[in-house]
């Protein structure tokens, strides 16, 4: 139960610091083919240079995901949604093959009015009222094993 608890907190924390990336530094965007949830090998470069800069430093990565909602057709509109959910899962699945340890955030940005296929990624440093915040609940996690 107690683990269950600190899951929920840490959950609550990340969607907390998804509402703001105060220092926003860009590793630019993955591209998609259409109606494809593969990126091509050159993003894996930059995903495990992504990595390499990230590893040791405090804060969190944001993958935001625009989603054209404009769409009328509801069988399309559910494609849609499903193949952006799928695309962002496999650029998870590459860092948690590569070890990665950071928090990851996703955003669906359903308000989008651009038809497009383009993941964004951004590390945001964690000013330090955050990383205290997160060192209590990782070493209440600690103490309650």
């Amino acid at each position: 139960m107690k683990q269950l608890l600190l899951v929920m907190m840490s959950f609550l924390f990340a969607a907390q610091a998804s509402a703001a990336c105060p220092q926003n530094i860009s590793f630019g965007d993955i591209p998609f083919e259409k109606n494809s949830s593969y990126f091509a090998s050159q993003y894996a470069k930059q995903l495990q240079k992504l990595i390499e800069q990230t590893q040791a430093d405090t804060g969190y990565l944001l993958l935001e995901f625009p989603l054209n909602k404009g769409e009328t057709n509801k069988k399309l509109r559910d494609y849609n949604l499903w193949l952006a959910n799928r695309r962002i899962e496999r650029v998870k699945t590459f860092l948690t093959k590569a070890d990665y340890n950071q928090p990851v955030i996703t955003k669906l940005l359903t308000a989008s009015k651009q038809d497009t296929r383009t993941l964004s990624i951004h590390w945001c440093q964690q000013d330090e009222s955050e990383t205290a915040i997160a060192s209590a609940t990782t070493s209440g996690r600690h103490q309650l094993k």
